[in-house]
């Protein structure tokens, strides 16, 4: 049957510190360790470090005698920003060098390394700083421009007189720096003046130069460009009107030419001088009539020679009526009607053609105009381009003129000693104390390391060897089924942990029927001790002394699981063992079996086989003096088991004591009587728990194992290594089904569901 398994809620941040808290508690030697080595390391530094001393001067920064609003001296007012500067003026290697060679600084680094090396530990010991806050029993204000120079060196004499002299050389060079600039600021300016005034005139130049190339584009030209567009506008619709008009006629012209070819007649509306003569017309009806018959018969034939006769005839009369040129050959005969309107077609085609000439030309120059009007915008702006980098250059000319009087003015001002002025009002102090090493710093520096320190080896040691502590670890790694987790109940404070859970009046006994017998917990504690078995009762026995607490449940839980598992067998053994000693095995052994007497109502036997350390018989509610007999005697002498077996109180559950086992229990547990006795205590009883020795320490595990039908491993919560573990497994060699009993499982890591739940009190 498959169980359903507690799943523990899942770790919050306070569980994760309290967890990280247990590992510093349970190796607290070894952070302790580290912290003592860390401080002793510290002090055996601060005594061996030589001792290093800082001097300091403090530096004022006075402004120019002469308001600003006249005019500007060459020193900024924002110290902030000039620090930086200051701070390279005070670095620089010329000045350096000098401090060195003049008091003889760093000798042994100079022989060793060169003056080099002596500049560079010199520029290590220098520290320019901002005065943050004025000194104490000083009149200065909190935000005074001013700053520090100090020098940190073994003599605290020489820390001295070094600062003092770093101080005096940066105001005499910052003072003559200061003359310098002011004095190449003018030279400068004059430089520029002159080039800003070419500029400006070769500017002027290349304006002139481009308004003439862009003559008729410019955009005060604009409106004169539109009222010429207008204007030649106007010119071509005439043109264009006369061209139709002539277009027209020509068309008409045309028309009546071919009107007259084809059906001989005139158009009045051409005003031709005069008709046409009907021989013309008949000459063609001729003509036309001698091309049909050559066409369908031969030159002799009748018709033929009739009518070329008739033609000849009219020709001559042609001839004869207007001149020998009527007629040519190859030619169509001379119409003056015809003659006139070709004479009219021809006049229209050059009057047209002339004013076609005009309309080209007229487009021509609006097209050109037009193009000036498109491209004003583009000439305006670069016009406009010009000009503003004129004016620009003009005003850029005027400012370095102000900017030039002004540089000599500053000149003057600074040549006169009347602009900002740095100046010592604190000179450089003895150091009485050293600076370094700060032995306060160091060694809180140790504490903190060695804390930290300590605590990650310890950590690190913990993860190398991780624990179980949920049972999702023990089903990810191991494999077998978790039953139940049974919470810590050790000792705490002279009382037990588990009592805390419930109030007083709920630690009573629970009778099989679910009857509530009180139980005087020291009267039974006081008969134990008297009987010589200690008082482990009232530390072990939870289900008895407490069955309500969390504790009991969670056995009453496990034996639940453990019989719906078997439910359809007659017997089950159920050897439970643990991986090394100190599990809890034992406890388990005693709760589960007394859980599924009283509560299930299975008869129960537990047999305790662990001949090394036996513990089953302090349970027992008989006293027994020290020859009882158990295990060992029915093995050896063979006596009945009957005998052998303690009862304890009202549940149907008993107890197999080890007995006298005076030779090796593994000679003991090889013998075929065991067998035997496992068989016998099957006819009689549901349930036999038997409490085998560890796994790794002895061989008694793997005989025993061969004859239950269900392992069951007890597992110490957050205690037995999990690698441990695993190898007492791998020692087995069992087909039977192994489950878990997570075993003094913290308050902390239980489920939430478990520890908020409260059973109400009995009425």
């Amino acid at each position: 049957m498959q169980m359903i398994d507690v799943i523990p809620q899942p770790e919050s941040a306070m569980n994760v510190i309290r967890d990280y808290w247990n590992i510093a508690l349970r190796r607290k030697w070894l952070v302790a360790s580290a912290v003592a080595l860390c401080l002793g390391a510290a002090w055996l530094y601060c005594m061996v470090s030589p001792k290093l001393y800082r001097s300091e001067t403090l530096i004022l920064v006075e402004e120019q005698k002469i308001p600003e609003s006249y005019v500007q001296g060459v020193v900024e007012h924002n110290l902030e920003q000039r620090l930086f500067v200051i701070q390279k003026e005070i670095l620089s290697r010329p000045l350096l060098t000098e401090i060195v060679n003049e008091f003889q600084l760093y000798p042994a680094e100079i022989k060793k390394d060169g003056i080099d090396s002596a500049v560079n530990q010199l520029a290590n010991a220098i520290r320019v700083e901002l005065l943050a806050n004025p000194p104490r029993g000083s009149s200065l204000r909190a935000a005074l421009d001013a700053f520090t120079i100090s020098v940190i060196h073994e003599d605290p004499g020489t820390a001295m007189l070094v600062a003092s002299r770093i101080a005096s050389k940066f105001i005499e060079q910052n003072v003559k720096s200061r003359e310098e600039i002011a004095e190449g600021t003018s030279q400068f300016l004059d430089s520029e003046v002159l080039s800003a005034q070419r500029e400006l005139e070769n500017k002027e130049d290349e304006i002139s130069q481009f308004k003439a190339t862009h003559m008729g584009e410019l955009p005060q030209q604009i409106e004169a460009n539109l009222r010429a567009l207008d204007r030649l506008q106007s010119e071509l619709n005439t043109v264009n009107e006369n061209m139709q008009r002539l277009s027209d006629r020509l068309a008409l012209v045309k028309k009546g030419i071919e009107e007259y070819k084809r059906f001989g007649r005139t158009n009045v509306v051409l005003g031709a001088a005069h008709e046409p003569d009907p021989l013309f017309r008949r000459l063609g009806e001729l003509r036309e009539k001698l091309a049909k018959l050559r066409a369908e018969f031969w030159d002799r034939y009748p018709d033929v020679v009739v009518t070329k006769d008739e033609l000849l005839k009219v020709e001559q009369e042609l001839v004869e009526v207007y001149g020998p040129d009527v007629i040519k050959p190859g030619q169509k005969p001379l119409d003056p009607y015809l003659q006139d309107l070709r004479k009219q077609e021809s006049e229209l085609k050059s009057e047209l053609a002339v004013l076609k000439g005009r309309q080209r030309s007229l487009y021509e120059e609006r097209t050109n105009y037009v193009k000036r009007v498109d491209r004003a915008p583009a000439v305006e702006q670069e016009l406009l381009i010009l000009q503003r980098d004129y004016e620009n250059m003009k005003n850029n000319y005027r400012a370095l003129l102000d900017k030039r009087l002004n540089a000599r003015v500053a000149e003057n001002l600074e040549k006169r000693q009347q602009g900002a002025q740095f100046r010592i009002i604190d000179p450089a102090n003895f150091p009485r104390a050293p600076e370094k090493p700060n032995r306060r710093f160091i060694m809180l520096a140790a504490l903190m390391f060695g804390l930290v320190g300590g605590f990650f080896i310890a950590v690190t040691q913990e993860q190398l060897n991780p624990q179980f502590r949920y049972p999702e670890d023990i089903e990810r790694v191991l494999g077998p089924q978790v039953l139940a987790m049974i919470p810590d109940f050790r000792v705490s404070n002279g009382r037990p942990a588990w009592s805390k859970l419930l109030p007083a009046s709920q630690a009573t006994g629970n009778g099989i029927n679910g009857d509530h017998d009180p139980i005087d917990i020291r009267a039974l504690t006081w008969k134990r001790l008297k009987a010589g078995y200690g008082t482990g009762l009232y530390d072990d026995f939870v289900v008895k002394t407490s069955p309500a607490s969390l504790v009991a449940e969670q056995y009453r839980v496990a034996a639940t699981r453990l019989a719906s598992m078997r439910s359809k067998e007659r017997s089950t053994i159920v050897t439970v063992s643990s991986a090394v000693k100190g599990e809890g095995k034992t406890t388990t052994v005693i709760n589960l079996g007394y859980t599924l007497a009283r509560d299930l109502g299975k008869r129960t036997v537990l047999i305790d086989c662990d001949f090394k350390c036996s513990g089953l018989q302090r349970y027992a509610e008989t006293t027994v003096d020290q020859g009882y007999q158990g295990l060992a005697d029915c093995l050896r002498d063979r006596l009945d088991v009957q005998t052998c077996l303690m009862r304890m109180g009202d549940a149907p559950c008993w107890i197999l004591p080890v007995g006298n086992a005076d030779s090796a229990g593994n000679e003991l547990l090889r013998t075929e009587r065991l067998a035997s006795t496992f068989e016998e205590l099957r006819e009689k009883f549901d349930y036999i728990l038997v409490n085998s020795p560890p796994i790794l320490p002895l061989a008694d595990m793997n005989v025993l194992a061969a004859h239950a039908d269900i392992l069951l491993l007890v597992v110490r919560a957050g205690s037995t290594p999990r690698r441990i573990v695993r190898h007492a497994l791998n020692t087995l060699k069992i087909d039977i089904p192994v489950h878990v009993i997570l075993n003094a499982v913290g308050g902390q890591l239980l489920p939430y569901y478990m520890t908020d739940y409260r059973q109400p009190a009995h009425v």
